[in-house]
């Protein structure tokens, strides 16, 4: 039986490993600028293409969750540019295992889509950051979007795994079949890649009358 597993496992690495590989010549889309100074120069976010990557969405849909970090900046250009204000958004989307729904965790708020597709709408419409300028001035904003499959606390399991330690299986609270094959599946997923994004943007110069 663990066998079985541990080969299944084995098999979706690669798998994902050749999905990240083909979607490596897209070119989605991360951009931030102002809207009208008229109406305050709110910044305005376009990540078309970001949430349909091909990796990254093989990567839910086998099971591992993926963690987006928004942070978007605001400052104000002088001769020493200075910084202004900025907003941090998580967001956190994962596939239930038991469901097979999709579930959005948005700061401590979870909400349910029954397709993959309604959760990447509604993950998009989620990334629209509310920052603008206070006052007048020469502004610009930077935007940058990370995406990962594991946590801090995912790699601490990991490194635990790789020492031998598997006693959270051992006392109970996970059986130890389960404990190497989501420590095996882990392993794959940093020797092969599996997959990290960084986006990086910044918009042009702007001026608040």
């Amino acid at each position: 039986m663990i066998r079985s597993r541990l080969a299944g496992t084995v098999l979706l690495a690669f798998a994902l490993f050749a999905s990240s590989r083909a979607a490596e010549g897209q070119a989605p889309t991360f951009q931030v600028q102002a809207g009208p100074a008229a109406e305050g120069g709110a910044a305005v976010l376009s990540t078309e293409g970001v949430l349909r990557d091909r990796a990254l969405l093989g990567a839910v849909e086998s099971g591992l969750p993926l963690r987006f970090h928004l942070r978007l900046e605001l400052w104000e250009r002088g001769f020493f540019d200075r910084f202004r204000d900025a907003v941090d958004l998580r967001y956190v989307l994962v596939q239930d295992p038991i469901d097979r729904d999709f579930r959005l965790d948005v700061g401590g708020a979870e909400r349910r889509f029954p397709t993959l597709l309604l959760a990447q709408r509604a993950l998009e419409a989620e990334m629209r950051p509310a920052l603008r300028p206070r006052g007048a001035g020469r502004y610009y904003y930077l935007a940058s979007l990370e995406i990962e499959t594991l946590s801090l606390s995912d790699l601490e399991e990991l490194r635990r795994w790789l020492r031998g330690d598997v006693r959270p299986a051992v006392e109970g609270r996970a059986p130890p079949a389960r404990a190497v094959e989501r420590g095996l599946r882990r392993v794959f997923v940093r020797v092969i890649g599996l997959p990290t994004r960084r986006y990086e943007a910044r918009s042009g110069n702007f001026v608040i009358p």
